[in-house]
């Protein structure tokens, strides 16, 4: 019963977050928004919907192990797999203003997370003042949204019917995550005691993964179609939303108790993988194939050290 909540929790994810990316997606390029606000915000808002129910309602059920593992798990996977496995079918390219704006936030919250988690509480405070700051960001983001340069996007008026469906299939999205993420959270805490996993690990691996399907997909996708600022927006903007709306909304209705392994290891990781990719990014100005190699080839340590415990 518990594996039957647990796949169709994912499945409802999966497609909840298809649903309203496409759909708010639209309804932004319509109106004319660069491609890379619609990665940093539509896109990786909606991609990041699964870790935010999942994360939610883990804590609402006082599985903090779940609620703290699937967002530092998903904010692995989505720069060691999603765009280890992205860079590796087409180099990514990046523009000027991620060196100016958006690595430098994404580093700031990242290294303060990592601190407030030191004494192995997160606090209602902690996560207020990453909150905060999210939200400064996404009012500076929003604020500056308009197309600049006529060659960003095209822009394609949206008729009634279509603006109708799109924004039927936005709803329909966020119904389907809200479901999801309930189902998951149910079902990966049954399968936990069942098999006598620790709630951690669960939430670290399969339900990190699981929840950044979305990303995986979209990401991709991105790269195949040549889209590099949906691609690279997506993942920093779905590890901002994360680490500073995710897990700065939670611990100010209940604080976040932090395993001392993931204290050790997770965060200090995470925080290591972030600064090195922001290298990269800096350095060539793009993720080269190689460069995604080895962040997969840190990906596949990460993974065997949760199983034969190296660290």
């Amino acid at each position: 019963m518990y594996l039957l909540y647990f796949l169709a929790g994912f499945i409802l994810l999966y497609y909840g977050a298809d649903f309203l990316v496409r759909g708010s997606s639209s309804i932004a390029v319509s109106f004319g928004v660069k491609k890379i606000v619609v990665g940093l915000t539509l896109v990786a808002l909606g991609t990041s919907m699964p870790e935010f129910v999942v994360s939610f309602f883990a804590a609402i059920e006082k599985v903090d192990g779940v609620s703290v593992g699937n967002i530092v798990g998903s904010n692995l996977a989505n720069i060691l797999l999603v765009l280890g496995l992205a860079s590796i079918i087409r180099p990514i390219g990046v523009k000027r203003r991620v060196f100016l704006l958006e690595l430098p936030v994404l580093l700031l919250i990242t290294g303060m997370f990592v601190i407030f988690c030191r004494d192995g509480i997160l606090e209602g405070l902690e996560g207020a003042i990453m909150l905060v700051i999210f939200i400064a960001y996404m009012t500076f983001i929003i604020a500056n949204r308009k197309v600049r340069e006529s060659t960003d996007i095209e822009l394609v008026p949206m008729e009634k019917g279509h603006l109708i469906k799109n924004t039927f299939l936005t709803i329909l999205g966020l119904a389907g995550l809200i479901v999801g993420g309930q189902l998951t959270v149910r079902g990966a805490i049954g399968l936990a005691r069942a098999f006598g996993i620790s709630e951690v690990v669960i939430g670290l691996t399969v339900v990190a993964i699981g929840t950044s399907l979305p990303e995986l997909f979209t990401s991709v996708v991105a790269v195949i179609k040549k889209e590099d600022e949906i691609s690279i927006g997506n993942i920093i903007g779905s590890n901002l939303f994360n680490t500073a709306f995710v897990l700065g909304v939670v611990p100010m209705i209940r604080p976040l108790t932090i395993d001392p392994g993931v204290i050790r290891f997770e965060n200090l990781l995470m925080l290591f993988v972030t600064v090195l990719f922001s290298i990269f990014l800096f350095i060539g100005r793009s993720l080269s194939r190689i460069e995604g190699m080895l962040l997969l080839l840190i990906y596949g340590f990460f993974i065997s050290n949760i199983v034969f415990h190296f660290i």
